[in-house]
């Protein structure tokens, strides 16, 4: 690249024309050097790159064959042993869900229960609290409260200062 385009884009850059600064960049980047790969890289990248998708292809095929293994040797162990522990998995199921499904639906009652009792007594304070004399008040004691805050502020910033009259 040859620095004299650059320094004559930047000159017309810094003088404020535009035309000839878009002329100038245009030759300038026409004249950057083009990089190309040398052909040693694209047959060591096509080559890893089929590599790869091979290797890939094995590895789908041999977890597609271990899950259709594993799947089908679940399925015969169920179909063989199904018989001897179905009975006893339905009683364990019955009896957890007879005890646990009348707690369950208890519990979720008195839940509910609650939440809407919290949600009445919060509307009726709000109903209470939000007048417009209220509303007023509540603002107005945040502002005092503001305005005490900031002469505290800049008291305490006179006196470490020295400037404090008191």
């Amino acid at each position: 690249m040859d620095r004299r385009l650059l320094e004559r884009w930047l000159a017309a850059e810094e003088g404020g024309q535009d035309d000839a600064a878009d002329a100038e960049f245009a030759t300038l980047f026409a004249a950057v050097r083009k990089v190309e790969p040398t052909p040693d890289f694209v047959e060591q990248t096509v080559t890893a790159a089929w590599r790869w998708r091979v290797r890939r292809r094995r590895l789908v095929m041999l977890g597609s064959a271990a899950a259709i293994l594993l799947v089908a040797g679940a399925a015969m162990v169920g179909y063989g042993v199904a018989p001897q522990l179905a009975t006893s998995m339905i009683k364990a199921l019955a009896l957890v869900s007879g005890r646990a499904v009348p707690w369950l639906v208890a519990y979720a009652t008195v839940a509910v229960d609650w939440w809407w009792t919290v949600g009445r007594v919060g509307g009726v304070v709000a109903a209470a609290l939000i007048t417009p004399a209220r509303v007023v008040a509540v603002v107005g004691v945040e502002l005092v409260g503001i305005l005490a805050f900031y002469a505290l502020q800049r008291i305490a910033g006179a006196e470490r200062l020295g400037d404090a009259q008191v």
